[in-house]
């Protein structure tokens, strides 16, 4: 893809974050209905499907012949039909939006043919936009981010959601994820997946691992954790796809292998 339309495109994603996170602030301080997924802490608000909306407006207003893949599925194309493809989730972190007011974010990825061009993570409460191009770097509101910094495994402070996991429970994982807790400078949850991995490639944490996330969850802290020199894979090791569920392991590279061999899984289980 051509410099000149790389950088329509970050700009464009830029905007839409912004202004998603915006509407998000506004409707946060009306009254609105929350809804159950599949389960009591599963939630869905009025508020993810109208920014939901919003984002695809503003994208196609701009770029009719692109798809999108969001977590509420309001686009009416199928995804998969689309060379590029935008992976949006407009509140990621509903459960903080609903009770806290902080640690939720918007996630905008840009993805052509497979390849991730573009990513922002905005964290309207604070106003920080972590955005990354490929090839350019990464960046915290224009601050260059660069995992240039040497963390060995036991200096490393990670992120979790392994410990509420069912499926992590009966396959044991849980149990290997606290040994490991054991073993690092201290264990985290924020609640927002792509929030904790903006914060691995501004440094704030050194590692995130998931067993399972939608591809709207990771699809631009991918792109930024590793325009800021990190690693992210799945937790077997293996490539993430960019439109399909998956594990993720993104961390400081300086102890990628020792926290992969540390988790000791194969593909099926990742």
């Amino acid at each position: 893809m051509q410099t000149s339309s790389l950088a329509a495109l970050k700009e464009h994603a830029l905007h839409c974050a912004r202004s998603a996170g915006k509407l998000s602030l506004a409707r946060m301080r009306e009254p609105f209905t929350v809804e159950y997924k599949t389960s009591a802490s599963d939630l869905v608000t009025a508020v993810d499907k109208e920014v939901e909306k919003h984002v695809i407006d503003l994208i196609l207003a701009k770029y009719p012949d692109h798809g999108i893949l969001g977590e509420e599925r309001t686009f009416a194309g199928d995804p998969s039909q689309f060379d590029t493809l935008w992976v949006i989730d407009p509140i990621d972190g509903t459960t903080n939006f609903v009770h806290q007011q902080i640690n939720f974010s918007v996630s905008i990825a840009v993805y052509h043919k497979g390849e991730g061009l573009v990513g922002a993570v905005y964290d309207p409460s604070r106003d920080e936009l972590f955005y990354a191009v490929r090839g350019e770097g990464a960046f915290l509101n224009d601050r260059p981010l660069r995992l240039e910094r040497h963390v060995r495994l036991e200096e490393a402070l990670l992120c979790t959601s392994v410990f509420w996991n069912e499926r992590a429970e009966q396959m044991g994982i849980d149990q290997i994820v606290k040994k490991l807790a054991g073993k690092v400078r201290g264990m985290r949850l924020l609640g927002s997946a792509a929030l904790e991995m903006a914060y691995v490639a501004a440094g704030r944490l050194d590692g995130y691992v998931s067993l399972s996330l939608n591809a709207w969850d990771f699809g631009a802290g991918r792109i930024i954790v590793e325009e800021a020199g990190g690693r992210v894979t799945s937790m077997a090791g293996t490539p993430l796809p960019f439109d399909q569920k998956s594990s993720v392991m993104a961390c400081n590279p300086a102890f990628y292998e020792e926290l992969q061999h540390y988790l000791n899984l194969s593909e099926s289980n990742g």
